[in-house]
């Protein structure tokens, strides 16, 4: 699921956005540029519990 091209990866984003790997880095990198991206990682917490659930 942390390949981007499988379909349930956008289950995790949410999650993925407060994941850091083993140097403390985010795990998804720097994100892209944009108002879309503005909104989406202004709003992903709200989001983690249902993503949570899903994965479930």
């Amino acid at each position: 699921m942390l390949d981007a091209s499988n379909v349930n990866h956008g289950q995790l984003l949410p999650i993925l956005l407060d994941s850091r790997d083993d140097q403390g880095r985010p795990l998804l990198g720097p994100p892209r540029g944009g108002r879309e991206t503005s909104n989406f990682l202004r709003n992903a917490y709200a989001d983690t519990p249902s993503a949570v659930e899903a994965l479930r």
